[in-house]
């Protein structure tokens, strides 16, 4: 077995979404900043716009969506803190990028 990861872009947008390959499945990531919850929200939908799973929130250090039976995924998702510390966002909320990393980490079977 070997463990893959994706490194998943981050933008200082407080909205935005893009369309990215994993375990070559395409897929439509959106992010978007609710600052009512004072709170960075994913939403995980299939190219095509079919939803998945909407209106997980982003935590840090802790497996994204593993409450979930996701049928194309068999990895997680995963939000690494860097730099400074995490209590920054709150005062920068839009700079998520300088302050996470997000990957997706999936094994494949060696041959």
């Amino acid at each position: 077995m070997t463990i893959n990861y994706v490194n998943i872009p981050l933008y200082s947008d407080p909205d935005y979404e893009y369309i990215i390959s994993l375990e070559r499945v395409a897929y439509k990531i959106r992010f978007y900043y609710n600052e009512r919850m004072q709170q960075w929200i994913i939403d995980l939908r299939y190219a095509d716009n079919t939803p998945i799973v909407l209106g997980e929130a982003l935590v840090p250090s802790y497996p994204l969506f593993y409450d979930y039976n996701l049928e194309d995924l068999s990895g997680l998702f995963w939000l690494e803190p860097i730099g400074k510390n995490m209590n920054e966002t709150i005062q920068n909320p839009f700079e998520l990028n300088q302050y996470y990393k997000l990957y997706y980490y999936y094994e494949t079977e060696d041959e």
